[in-house]
């Protein structure tokens, strides 16, 4: 799973240090691990999609940073699943 995280994380760009961008990376972490949890073969963009509501519930004026080609329908995060890179780490 941390092989998995890793990669998609590369594909959500960091910022400084207390930012809402690395909140928002801090909170697809989260829901990425629960979703994987329940569901090894469940697509990135899903905990991206609840990352991006938990920042806007928040009230936070953020517009999330993250690379959308990787994580569409078919994307890197699609491929890499299907490649087995996954949460199970075969």
């Amino acid at each position: 799973m941390t092989r998995l995280l890793d990669e998609e994380l590369s594909h959500i760009p960091r910022a400084e240090k207390g930012s809402v961008q690395n909140e928002f990376r801090m909170l697809h972490t989260y829901h990425r691990r629960r979703h994987l949890a329940h569901d090894p073969n469940a697509p990135a963009r899903t905990a991206l999609f609840a990352a991006i509501h938990a920042i806007e519930a928040g009230s936070h004026a953020l517009t999330p940073s993250f690379e959308w080609e990787f994580f569409r329908p078919g994307g890197g995060s699609t491929q890499m699943m299907r490649n087995g890179i996954h949460a199970e780490g075969r």
